[in-house]
């Protein structure tokens, strides 16, 4: 096949190498369906805005391959390459508890935080993923932001309306009014108010959400929880904090009792700063952390958003470093 196009080729990633200093973009070492491996190479003159994910599948168009002594391909971008994820996969960005404006607090001393660049930040990351939708659990706002850094939070929802990205949330248990008031203002981003109802993404995922409140009001809430016929995958996202990981410090995980008959492939938790992990059932509760360094642990690993990659074959959840 040397100097030979191809139309398009699925194939899933095993290795990612970036070169920011020579003409080549990216070394990709990947396999197709039948099971081949060998490289692709991206060039940096073909402008390919793509950031690759080792263990994912992509779609890719109008590229040309060569074959070197030995019999090993390599394929390369061309002028019109393209890449495209294959039909059956839905990518969001999940994350929460930006807290904006926490810097504000009265009784905090502690160096800046950055609450609304690292949103803005990760923003960026919704737009470089090219993902179908940003899901936020809650805390865009603390208590007291300045006007300034709300105007820095329409920044960040700017970048979504450039890149058509909608966004859905939950509240959490601060900058509620705020937040609320702030997001009827937005009128260039689809935003969505999680609930009970569901709501289906791409006709393929069901969206649910309840808002953070008291245990006894949680579980109400959860019974009504509605199963969305035909959606080949159901998220649950919620703000409050449930037990384990931590003890006696959020919602009992009998909490979540009501909803052993929904089958959630994921459940994204707010509140907690620091990431975490727990099971429901076989559920996975993933804890998203903070976006920004606010957590009260010396040692937490936070500044956090998530990509959920979900499709017929398998569901995958990566944390991003959103520093």
């Amino acid at each position: 096949m040397d100097g030979e196009r191809f139309d398009e080729i699925l194939v899933t990633v095993r290795d990612v190498k970036q070169h920011l200093n020579s003409s080549l973009g990216w070394l990709l070492t990947v396999e197709d369906t039948a099971g081949n491996e060998f490289e692709v190479k991206i060039w940096h003159t073909h402008d390919v805005d793509t950031w690759w994910r080792e263990g994912w599948r992509y779609i890719l168009k109008s590229g040309r391959g060569t074959r070197r002594q030995g019999g090993q391909v390599t394929l390369h971008s061309t002028k019109d390459f393209a890449v495209q994820r294959p039909e059956d996969v839905v990518d969001l960005l999940a994350l929460g508890d930006s807290h904006i404006g926490r810097e504000t607090r009265p009784e905090d001393t502690n160096a800046p935080y950055h609450t609304s660049r690292q949103f803005i930040a990760t923003m960026g990351y919704a737009a470089r993923y090219d993902v179908d939708a940003v899901i936020y659990a809650g805390d865009l706002f603390d208590d007291h932001p300045t006007t300034e850094d709300i105007q820095l939070a329409e920044s960040g929802f700017k970048i979504l309306a450039q890149n058509n990205i909608p966004f859905y949330f939950v509240y959490g248990n601060h900058g509620v009014t705020i937040a609320n008031e702030f997001y009827d203002r937005i009128d260039d981003v689809e935003i969505d108010h999680l609930d009970t109802n569901g709501t289906q993404l791409n006709n393929q995922i069901a969206l649910f959400g309840i808002d953070n409140q008291p245990e006894a009001d949680f579980r109400t809430t959860a019974s009504e929880v509605v199963d969305i016929s035909g959606a080949d995958q159901q998220i649950l996202v919620v703000h409050n904090e449930i037990d384990p990981p931590r003890t006696e410090s959020g919602l009992r995980l009998e909490a979540l009792d009501p909803l052993r008959e929904a089958e959630f492939d994921f459940i994204l938790s707010g509140h907690l700063h620091d990431h975490e992990s727990s099971l429901h059932s076989r559920t996975k509760i993933q804890y998203l952390g903070a976006t920004a360094d606010i957590s009260t642990k010396s040692n937490a690993d936070d500044q956090s958003a998530w990509l959920v990659r979900l499709s017929s074959e398998t569901n995958r959840i990566e944390r991003v470093d959103v520093t």
